[in-house]
């Protein structure tokens, strides 16, 4: 089915693009554009811009631009079909259609979520199958019934190691199933399960398609793999903006006022179950930017609830954090020591989650309950150093009112001047705004290799990185595209280039050279696809006994190399920066650390490539 271009051109003249992507990100008036926060990548300092007068948008970050449509396409995981009938219906306009044969190659997302839709499919029936009869006892045994298993597609994935690819290969190429995140193709071409005798947990968007599955082992034999294994991400599943449940629980939430946000599958379904309806977790990974972005389209106010034990309190603190800076308000529900959501509330009902809800802390209550414990309160050290922690996440704060409340709250409750307060934080604040070192001029010039160009740098790497998004097989492409941070591509036009190859890589026709030189007007930009795609030595040998797959690993582990050794000097003149007395010495420490760490991973990982 194809929608006229009349009716596409109806609903653009009915909406405001600005209201439309308003919904998704805050944006403020800048001159005759608007401006805020891209909600396509992480980033602190706002740059993206919408004009309204146009119709489109741009981000001058990640380089992601387009019109309303491809906005919700983009946000949403949607086809252009799909998108199309969103914001129809947001204008109230009737949609008419017009007949075209389906090609799946056309679309793959389309294909991607046909395959994923029937994997849960195939893995709930298998569940409720004789094969799956010890899977199923043991939801059972949690305290699951059958309404709730059906309702959240829970399955089970056979122990065979190809049991799904046959019941698939003949509907889907091996390659798409790939690309689904459905089986994984090892060398010489054998073909095995991603999932295999685990019970599975089928992830949704938040229209309730389903983008891909969390599977948990459910036998105890010797075994390398993880207890809990995901998805890989894919073109319709990104782990940083997928909040498991928040299909089911959008409604609840905006009812509510506020969003409960958990660690685990089960903590979430088990709350849930139980009349918790207003809960999400995030989805293969810790809590992102990402996620909180859009969490605040359906709340101001989120209450954390992880595990009682060290892990759980190092990953609320983490989770705060985020949220402060996203202008979101936070607040903790702890739980006794040993328990998680699901043993909480299977113990105590729904009345007595509702009791700890009720009695939920602040974040300065939980931070100085937390000192009180490790007995950090009874000396003026520790209550300093639990001051000034506190000041720190005010600072991260970017309402100055609600920053205003703070120190008058904590001046009141802990004794302090407020005057000595605000110095204190005028002081961290000062810190956080003060200039970075630009990374493009921190590139390490033995590995990154920068060509010189009128004043601009940009990488040998970047270069190779365009090369394989032009011209490599289809398996290379396709990593490319699910394991790129734009981010990592320092250089504006370059990024801008790789944003347009990345958006097109399925249309051939438009990453032809003299297409290149005609989307690409300006000198820079030509000088750098010239330097990709027209050097001799590229020309001569391009094609040649050429491991495209290697290639590209090695492309990715440089330029995150290269980020990595930028961060850690910037992290050390940073450190020069300050007084050596700062609480913000330790942290900058440990993230030193930390990114050396990575930093020895990714240069023993390029030796085996």
């Amino acid at each position: 089915m194809k929608i006229p271009q009349t009716k596409i051109d109806e609903i653009s003249s009915s909406l405001d693009i600005v209201d439309v992507i308003s919904a998704y990100t805050p944006l403020r008036k800048a001159g005759r554009s608007f401006m805020g926060r891209c909600p396509f990548h992480e980033e602190k300092t706002p740059s993206f811009s919408v004009s309204q007068e146009k119709g489109v948008y741009h981000c001058f970050g990640c380089g992601k631009s387009g019109n309303m449509f491809t906005f919700i396409m983009d946000t949403e995981n949607m086809t252009f079909f799909d998108a199309v009938k969103l914001l129809a219906d947001k204008a109230n306009v009737t949609t008419e259609f017009e007949d075209e044969p389906y090609d799946p190659d056309k679309n793959k997302i389309e294909l991607y979520y046909d395959i994923n839709r029937k994997a849960g499919k195939y893995f709930y029936d298998k569940l409720m199958s004789r094969e799956g009869a010890y899977a199923k006892e043991y939801l059972n045994e949690r305290g699951l019934k059958d309404d709730t298993i059906t309702k959240f597609g829970l399955g089970y994935s056979p122990r065979d190691k190809d049991a799904l690819f046959r019941e698939f290969e003949n509907d889907f190429t091996t390659e798409d199933l790939q690309n689904a995140g459905v089986v994984l193709v090892l060398g010489a071409g054998e073909i095995r399960d991603r999932f295999r005798g685990r019970l599975m947990f089928p992830i949704f968007n938040e229209s309730g398609k389903v983008v891909g599955f969390g599977g948990r082992r459910m036998y105890d034999e010797a075994t390398e793999e993880a207890k809990y294994i995901n998805s890989p991400e894919t073109r319709i599943y990104n782990k940083s903006k997928t909040l498991y449940g928040l299909n089911f629980a959008k409604g609840p939430i905006k009812q509510k006022g506020f969003a409960i946000l958990v660690e685990g599958y089960m903590d979430l379904i088990s709350l849930y179950q139980n009349g918790i309806e207003n809960v999400v977790a995030s989805s293969g990974t810790s809590l992102t930017q990402l996620h909180t972005k859009i969490l605040h389209r359906y709340t101001r106010e989120v209450v954390v609830v992880y595990d009682a034990d060290l892990a759980g309190q190092n990953a609320s603190r983490r989770a705060i954090e985020i949220l402060i800076e996203n202008d979101i308000s936070v607040s903790i529900l702890e739980l006794p020591f040993g328990d998680d959501p699901d043993t909480y509330i299977k113990k105590n009902g729904l009345s007595g989650f509702e009791h700890l809800l009720a009695n939920r802390l602040s974040v300065i209550d939980y931070i100085a309950e937390r000192y009180e414990s490790d007995g950090k309160m009874n000396s003026p050290e520790g209550k300093t150093e639990f001051v000034r922690e506190i000041i720190g996440l005010i600072a991260k704060m970017r309402d100055a009112i609600k920053r205003d409340f703070y120190v008058k709250g904590i001046a009141e409750k802990f004794s302090i001047y407020e005057s000595i307060i605000r110095k204190e934080l005028e002081s961290v604040l000062k810190v956080k705004s003060r200039p970075q070192y630009n990374e493009r001029e921190l590139l390490n010039e033995k590995s990154a290799a920068p060509v010189k160009e009128k004043n601009t740098k940009f990488s040998a790497v970047e270069l190779v990185l365009i090369r394989l998004l032009v011209d490599s097989d289809a398996q290379t492409k396709q990593m490319l595209m699910n394991e790129l941070e734009l981010d990592l591509v320092k250089n504006d036009t370059v990024r801008k280039i790789v944003n347009y190859l990345m958006m097109n890589i399925d249309s051939p026709e438009k990453l032809a050279l003299n297409q290149l030189f005609t989307e690409f007007q300006d000198e820079e930009a030509k000088s750098v696809i010239g330097k990709s795609l027209l050097d001799d030595n590229y020309v001569m040998q391009a094609g040649k006994n050429r491991n495209y797959l290697n290639e590209a690993k090695q492309v990715l582990s440089q330029l995150k190399l290269t980020n990595i050794k930028n961060t850690i000097k910037e992290i050390e003149a940073r450190i020069k920066s300050i007084d050596s007395t700062s609480p913000d010495i330790l942290q900058l420490l440990t993230e030193q650390q930390t990114l050396r760490r990575e930093q020895m991973q990714i240069e023993n990982s390029m030796k085996s490539l």
